[in-house]
């Protein structure tokens, strides 16, 4: 049995309105590839997937470029997935699966609370916007840089401060994610 089956399971059980289109494919096997890891599963009338030894009859792989363009929010393009076996199938199956969407405010809810999640989210969401902001700053400075009609070429030392600048805040928002799942451990023990 794949230990990501309860994973995309419970995606599936976030998402309603898809788990109730998924359960019209009941019966159908899929192979999912991302990032090196692999999904295999018959649907059941639910929508969920359950393990099956079976072939699948549709393959969806998404490419490491896939992947990397939905870690940085951007929606992947045709060249990104590739399709196999009953392409039709695929192609029905893939904007459904692509539209899954992880809601931890559920999860921080039936684990904390509601006052607790609603606090947890607002400072997330307050974070993310800052850094969003951040973000948004820096490349209309750069941006503006650029178009000055004399600005000078930025040089190598210049570039590598800012990319060390990018990583650092990368790494900030890395902690902060895992003081949130540090927190959410926690509150389960």
């Amino acid at each position: 049995m794949s230990a990501l089956l309860p994973v995309i399971n419970h995606l599936i059980r976030q998402n309603r309105e898809t788990q109730a289109l998924l359960g019209g494919f009941a019966g159908q096997t899929l192979s999912l590839h991302a990032a090196g890891m692999q999904i295999r599963g018959t649907f059941n009338a639910e929508g969920f997937l359950e393990y099956t030894p079976d072939a699948a009859d549709t393959e969806i792989r998404f490419l490491p470029g896939a992947v990397e363009k939905v870690l940085q929010g951007q929606t992947p393009g045709v060249g990104d997935v590739s399709i196999s076996g009953d392409t039709g199938l695929g192609t029905a199956l893939l904007p459904l699966i692509g539209g899954l969407r992880y809601h931890a405010n559920d999860d921080l809810s039936r684990l904390l609370g509601d006052a607790a999640a609603g606090s947890i989210a607002v400072r997330t969401e307050k974070a993310a916007r800052t850094v969003k902001q951040i973000g948004l700053s820096i490349l209309e400075q750069l941006s503006d840089f650029a178009k000055e009609p004399e600005a000078p070429v930025a040089d190598r030392h210049a570039l590598s401060a800012w990319a060390r600048e990018i990583d650092a805040l990368r790494d900030d928002t890395a902690r902060f994610e895992a003081r949130l799942a540090k927190l959410e451990a926690q509150s389960k023990g």
